[in-house]
Parts: C-alpha cells; sequence; structure tokens
C-alpha cells in the first residue's frame, strides 16, 4: 500500500477547473483509494493506494476528465517523496519564518538539462529558485503577486507540467500522509 498525496493544477484557481472536494473525494474512493482526505479547495488529498503514484495519476486524470470537461493535470507523490521534497528544501530557513513566500514547483518530470538553465532568462525581482530532481523551490520574498516565475513560463521553459504549493501547504500535506 503506498501512502499518497495528489496535487491537481489549476482546480478552483481563478475561476477556473471547478470542483468541489467532495466530488473529489467520492472520485478517489470509486477508484478503491481508502483514507481519503482533501486539504483546501485547490486539489489536495492524500490517500492510500495499492497501486504505483504513476498509475494512480493517470487513473485519477481519466476520471477527472469527463468531470471537468479537459484533461486535468495530477500529480501523485508518495509520503516518503514529499519528506525527500521537504529536505531537499534550499530555502529551509526562509521557509521556516515566511512559509508562505517559499513554495515546491512539482514537475511532472525530471526536465531535460539544458532547458533548466533558460530559467535564468526570467526577469527577477529579489526571487530565487532552484531544481531539484522534479521539484523546483521558489523563494518569492516580495510574495507572488507580480512574478515573472509563472506556471506558464515554468512549462514553456522546463517542458514539463507543473503545480505549485506553498511550503505550508507541503507540511501540511506531509503530515497528513503520514502512516
Amino acid at each position: 500500500m503506498y501512502h499518497c498525496i495528489a496535487l491537481l493544477r489549476a482546480v478552483n484557481v481563478g475561476g477556473t477547473g471547478k470542483l468541489p472536494m467532495a466530488v473529489f473525494r467520492k472520485v478517489l474512493e470509486d477508484l478503491g483509494y481508502t483514507k481519503v482526505e482533501t486539504y483546501i479547495q485547490s486539489g489536495n488529498a492524500v490517500f492510500d493506494a495499492p497501486c504505483l503514484p504513476a498509475e494512480a495519476a493517470l487513473a485519477i486524470a481519466a476520471s477527472l476528465r469527463p468531470l471537468l470537461g479537459s484533461a486535468a493535470a495530477v500529480m501523485v507523490r508518495t509520503h516518503e517523496q514529499l519528506g525527500q521534497v521537504i529536505a531537499a528544501n534550499p530555502f529551509a530557513a526562509e521557509a521556516a519564518t515566511e512559509g508562505g513566500r517559499v513554495h515546491a514547483v512539482f514537475l511532472s518530470a525530471i526536465p531535460a538539462a539544458p532547458s533548466v538553465p533558460g530559467l535564468s532568462a526570467i526577469p527577477v525581482r529579489r526571487e530565487r529558485y532552484q531544481v531539484v530532481g522534479d521539484t523546483l523551490y521558489l523563494h518569492l520574498p516580495d510574495g507572488a503577486a507580480d512574478t515573472k516565475f509563472t506556471a506558464k513560463t515554468f512549462e514553456r521553459l522546463l517542458g514539463v507540467t507543473t503545480t505549485t504549493r506553498n511550503w505550508n501547504t507541503v507540511l501540511k500535506l506531509h503530515a497528513m500522509s503520514r502512516l
């Protein structure tokens, strides 16, 4: 059994991808997953699954497509994988004091090495980032309102699908997914 965290992209954000969390929970339960809990309204769930996380992501995406009317980007990480994301955070000191300004950008795959330097073309104020495996860590000391570090930019430059969670949410999901 895998202790999993599902992260949906662009659900209940900015008026797009409307999905009540009760419906999301039912989708997961109908797939045979157990101990299902959702967290806030932006497409986060923890659950136990008998299949590999990649298989769960595909099954969830297929089940959500008819409900959302289009393809849903779904990333699934295990409790252990999320623990590794937490341990590898290069902005851990900042996250400890300003968790809402540090973000984990979950990537659908490890980006090709030549694409990562393309991030340096993004105009910065005081933002900092670092790619570690299939996660891009982002510190936005001035907040996210005016940053050029957006999902569309990351996806264009890295060639992968992304979904972002602030550090407080990452920690909460990790705690919820404990055995």
